[in-house]
């Protein structure tokens, strides 16, 4: 088990930092989520990992592999009424303490995974859940079609947001949409952190998701590569800032971490989304 490092300050009283990683399907927002709380557990800070998709693997890393009961397993079993005491339950510990919550979802074609979430967020406060921890990381499935997934925004849930994406136009599009909610939600607390890209291939790569950051008025917070050493650490399903602990690409999620604990709401204005006409020349104009 990794030694934790020097424990960081407390937040405030009630002043638990709520950050939701949004992106494309197959971005990698469950990796990236995942090392995160790696390195916010390291910092000291009572740290809880929300999985808000059906495929119920956001926390598989942090677990030892295991696919743990869901939100939505408990509402089936004792309804919403009765979900609140037994929702603790499902807090499970795993690697350096981190607490391990997936939402889950109903079986493919059946029912609604934005409505397993709303019902989520309201069993979170009216249990008081989120006020037990120092940070709270939600890892959201972030097409943005279904309005039930943009909930951690509405609900005041999100705080500030990172969105996980690569340089095709495709998941840029995903992240133009995704701007687009927390710009509709910034009254509820919702703000824009920044594009973490992801397995960018080229430096030009790069320099596309810093034109699209610029062009809608925010920025790049952080780039992890395209390495190997992720895929080998998912194959035992460990993050890699443990799996490869001390080295380049741990380090990587370290200075993330370390961003998005020092930047301030008043450091990130709204974006400016791009409507389709303005997307679609930057792209294939």
């Amino acid at each position: 088990m990794p030694a934790r490092k020097k424990p960081a300050a407390r937040p405030a009283e009630g002043g638990v930092r709520q950050f939701a990683i949004y992106g494309k399907g197959g971005s990698g927002k469950s990796t990236m989520t995942s090392n995160l709380s790696v390195q916010l557990a390291r910092r000291g800070l009572r740290t809880l990992q929300i999985g808000c998709d059906p495929k119920r693997d956001s926390t598989r890393s942090l677990v030892g592999g295991r696919r743990l009961d869901t939100v939505m397993d408990l509402l089936e079993k004792f309804g919403v009424a009765d979900a609140g005491p037994p929702l603790r339950r499902l807090l499970f510990e795993g690697l350096l303490g981190i607490r391990c919550l997936e939402v889950g979802g109903p079986e493919s074609g059946v029912g609604c995974a934005g409505l397993g979430l709303t019902t989520t967020a309201r069993l979170l406060r009216d249990n008081d859940v989120l006020g037990r921890f120092d940070v709270v990381l939600m890892d959201v499935l972030g097409d943005v079609v279904c309005g039930g997934f943009a909930t951690p925004m509405m609900k005041g849930l999100a705080g500030g947001v990172v969105i996980v994406t690569a340089e095709t136009p495709l998941s840029l599009y995903a992240a133009n949409n995704i701007s687009r909610a927390v710009r509709r939600y910034a009254r509820h607390g919702t703000y824009l952190i920044g594009l973490l890209a992801n397995a960018v291939q080229k430096t030009a790569g790069i320099a596309t998701i810093e034109r699209f950051a610029a062009a809608i008025g925010t920025r790049l917070v952080g780039v992890v590569p395209n390495d190997d050493r992720i895929r080998q650490a998912e194959k035992k399903a460990l993050p890699v800032s443990v799996f490869a602990e001390g080295s380049d690409l741990d380090r990587v999620f370290g200075r993330l971490a370390d961003a998005l604990l020092a930047h301030t709401p008043d450091d990130c204005p709204p974006p400016r989304p791009l409507d389709d006409a303005r997307f679609e020349k930057m792209f294939w104009g």
